[in-house]
């Protein structure tokens, strides 16, 4: 979990030091607030309570917020938790002007749509995933075989919102999925290079190259082992089928003598063979064709040796 979390708020760090348009930005604050923001109301003031377990995050909004809502009251506090891993909880404290920025982004808490003008542009919609990520998003460090983005919501309606608007994207192609976890939805994606093309979409540029540094690295170890058991098994393969061509050859030399075959290509293999335990078809068939001065494929390998095959059995039903 630590090393989820270090590479999910490696991410989040990035994100928190991107300059951003006004569009984007408001995009930004607008999805944070929708995942994040608790109302407090009272008899004179309606606060906005916005809430994250990372500082970078936390700093960063307060920035944005400061930058486009100049007129509003807005303080910055957090609360450590006294449970087993006394995490931070930092808290931005809009106590001031909230009506003001709810009425500026037109959104409304309890409505499971995304107003269309925060997604309307690629631009606005790029805005709504960084701060959905930034809000509730999480992923797993490349050095685990199991690659899982996800960004968690309340909401299923609103899971579908948010797939719905991905696939009004048109320099990437994403096919988020969503499940139910508990009383939460998540919608998620599991393949490496859609999780690598998403965090280039939302310009966390490092952390995508770190990603696919790590990725890339490990596949290619991957794939070198698996050509080596692939080579093992074959190199035993050969073994077992050789162990028993050569059995059937000195069968047959008992019988008739090597020597006596009729068929060159069938004398020549099987001097080939017992002289050659451990070469493969591929092998067999070029020192053949060197002794014979004449070209042998491997499909002639194959099918001279159930020739042999075939008389050896037919001797041995005479017997």
């Amino acid at each position: 979990m630590n090393e989820r979390l270090t590479f999910t708020h490696t991410i989040k760090d990035e994100l928190s030091q991107k300059e951003v348009s006004v569009s984007c930005a408001k995009s930004i604050i607008a999805s944070f607030i929708k995942l994040n923001g608790n109302i407090i109301l009272s008899k004179n003031n309606t606060r906005l309570v916005l809430r994250t377990e990372t500082s970078s995050t936390a700093k960063y909004l307060y920035k944005l917020l400061k930058i486009y809502y100049k007129d509003i009251l807005v303080s910055f506090s957090y609360l450590k938790s006294m449970k087993l891993y006394k995490s931070i909880e930092y808290l931005i404290n809009i106590n001031q002007g909230t009506n003001q920025i709810f009425d500026d982004l037109k959104i409304d808490l309890l409505e499971d749509k995304i107003p269309y003008h925060l997604q309307d542009k690629e631009d606005k919609i790029r805005g709504y995933f960084i701060g959905s990520f930034l809000a509730s998003g999480s992923c797993t460090d490349p050095v685990s075989s199991n690659y899982h983005l996800e960004i968690v919501v309340n909401d299923e309606n609103y899971a579908n919102s948010i797939i719905k608007m991905s696939n009004k994207i048109k320099s990437a192609k994403f096919d988020f999925k969503s499940i139910k976890r508990r009383n939460k939805y998540v919608i998620y994606l599991k393949k490496s290079d859609q999780i690598a093309n998403f965090l280039a979409f939302i310009n966390a540029d490092n952390s995508c190259m770190k990603f696919e540094d790590i990725r890339m690295d490990r596949d290619f170890s991957n794939t070198t082992n698996r050509l080596m058991n692939c080579d093992s098994y074959n190199f035993k393969k050969t073994l077992e089928n050789s162990k028993k061509q050569i059995e059937e050859i000195e069968f047959i030399d008992k019988i008739l003598g090597i020597d006596n075959l009729q068929n060159e290509k069938l004398k020549s293999l099987c001097k080939a063979r017992l002289t050659n335990p451990e070469a493969n078809y591929n092998e067999l068939a070029e020192i053949i064709s060197s002794e014979m001065g004449t070209k042998v494929s491997k499909s002639n390998v194959n099918h001279l040796f159930i020739r042999l095959r075939k008389m050896v059995e037919d001797y041995e039903r005479k017997d």
